[in-house]
């Protein structure tokens, strides 16, 4: 067998044993990652989606999109002075891949949460922490009975207020806020009893209202009608009457006391 032989199969050899000492790791879409040696130093190169090979260190995977953090029993007071009984915010925000290195070599793991698999959500517990703050500020600037009906203008402000928070700290362009979603915002109870109260009460004044309001049309109406009845439309309805009355044969004859008047017959009968 000849060297080159060998010296091919030697290397062949400690290529397939390295290959196998390893594994690969998959990153998905939305995903990077950073490797880590095997002497537990973090190589600052940033992996794409795809098949990686760990070698004889590993692969850090991190999601870099589409990031939630929701906060939840918020109790912002509004510009009346009323604090909410709760509210819930849900926050999605990006991470420049770029910035990977950054995040995972320079912030301590306070500033970072644990997703439900398990993985490491970079910069999640630091966006928490600002969550509140933005919500007093966004609620702040509306009364209490008005919050529910503006809660589009509301996540618009909380989102503002978040970006300028991040852009003072530097970190703009390395976490972008993507969007803001108040699930719930609900009011003191005391005040929701207060509000049904009022509403009850207009309620059953309008229905009151509609009520005297059809009772004077009404009375309107008979005053009307009433005005159109004189002496003489009745006498002639009488007539009318009386006269129908002799032509069908419905009356046929008629006792007359001497020096009765006949002024109730229909014209024409009195005469006879």
């Amino acid at each position: 067998m000849s060297l080159t032989k060998i010296g091919v199969g030697v290397g062949a050899g400690i290529l397939l044993l390295t290959l196998t000492a390893g594994q690969f790791t998959t990153i998905s879409t939305g995903e990077n990652g950073l490797y880590v040696g095997f002497d537990g130093q973090v190589k600052n190169e940033v992996l794409t989606p795809g098949i990686n090979y760990d070698g004889f260190g590993s692969i850090k995977v991190f999601n870099t999109r589409k990031i939630t953090v929701t906060a939840n029993d918020l109790r912002p007071k509004t510009k009346d002075n009323t604090i909410m009984k709760e509210m819930d915010v849900t926050v999605t925000y990006s991470i420049n891949p770029n910035s990977l290195y950054e995040f995972y070599t320079n912030y301590d793991l306070a500033n970072h949460g644990i997703a439900e698999n398990g993985q490491l959500q970079l910069m999640s517990s630091y966006i928490s922490r600002l969550i509140t703050s933005a919500v007093n500020q966004s609620v702040d600037e509306f009364p209490a009975l008005s919050v529910n009906s503006n809660l589009e203008e509301i996540q618009d402000t909380i989102k503002i207020n978040l970006s300028e928070v991040i852009r003072k700290n530097g970190l703009e362009g390395k976490i972008t806020i993507d969007s803001i979603i108040v699930g719930k915002a609900d009011l003191p109870d005391d005040l929701v009893a207060s509000v049904n109260r009022v509403v009850a009460a207009q309620s059953g004044f309008k229905e009151q209202q509609v009520k005297t309001e059809t009772a004077q049309l009404k009375a309107e109406e008979n005053k009307a009608l009433a005005s159109t009845v004189t002496t003489q439309s009745l006498e002639y309805q009488r007539n009318e009457i009386l006269k129908a009355a002799f032509q069908n044969g419905s009356i046929q004859k008629m006792v007359i006391i001497n020096g009765a008047k006949m002024d109730f017959l229909p014209g024409g009968f009195g005469d006879k």
